[in-house]
């Protein structure tokens, strides 16, 4: 059974949040509640928490702040949070954990279960946490966190040459020639990268347009990247690629 610490200011948020665990007791058991930064650091201390549901905004210290004042980090964290604001954008890079107050028991149990599956898989999930601090303090992140059978792996995005569909997963080819599979889904990728100037190559396919030296006219070989690959990108995709280029320079 996982323990769980409640950390947030609100008497009415929190009260539904035990409501709604209420209907998972065989899987979570309440250990404690918070109502501040400084009460859930101390918290975390005393009960060892499995799981802990963070509210971001609180007086006289954030979500964050708590984290960052958690010297040991052995539990996970589901955000619970208002505001549909840039933070929610950090969160998906960083494969952060997050639920959208009012909380719907649907998504609740879904956060719920992929919890419980990396931890009872002995999946180390640190590595999200580092992201999360770096692209917190961005606009436009500059982390991606993805999954691989064993933990996640952060990654500067822009090291990321290639991201390939393959069954059950995604292969990335990075800058340094080294490559990585991730559960993660090829769509799932896509959606995040393209707003990062990613762009699809064929229908499995995509580049980080940033690694692009030149592109020529010719039928074939007509993408030159800066480690000197060749490749040949055609059709609709080319002409997308070209779009896409032309945006970035204006």
């Amino acid at each position: 059974m996982l323990k769980a610490l409640i950390v947030d200011d609100e008497i009415a948020s929190l009260r539904t949040l035990e409501l709604l665990l209420g209907r998972f007791e065989q899987h979570v058991e309440i250990i404690g509640v918070a109502h501040s930064a400084n009460e859930g650091i101390e918290k975390v201390t005393r009960f060892d928490p499995d799981i802990v549901f963070l509210d971001i905004e609180m007086p006289g210290g954030s979500g964050f702040d708590f984290l960052e004042g958690c010297p040991h980090r052995n539990f996970d964290v589901i955000f619970i949070t208002a505001y549909n604001n840039y933070a929610i954008k950090a969160f998906k890079y960083s494969a952060i954990d997050y639920l959208l107050k009012p909380i719907e028991v649907d998504e609740l149990h879904e956060a719920l279960e992929k919890i419980i599956r990396r931890r009872y898989s002995n999946f180390d999930g640190r590595n999200k946490y580092y992201a999360l601090f770096e692209n917190i303090k961005e606009i436009i992140p500059q982390k991606l966190v993805i999954s691989t059978n064993e933990k996640y792996e952060c990654l500067d995005i822009g090291n990321i040459v290639f991201v390939d569909a393959i069954p059950n997963g995604t292969q990335i080819k990075l800058a340094n020639g080294n490559q990585l599979e991730a559960n993660n889904p090829f769509i799932d990728l896509c959606s995040l990268l393209e707003e990062r100037n990613f762009g699809l190559i064929s229908q499995n396919c995509l580049l980080n347009l940033g690694m692009i030296r030149k592109i020529s006219n010719k039928s074939t070989d007509n993408i030159e990247l800066k480690n000197h690959q060749v490749i040949t990108v055609k059709g609709e995709y080319l002409e997308k690629l070209n779009r896409q280029l032309e945006n970035i320079s204006k």
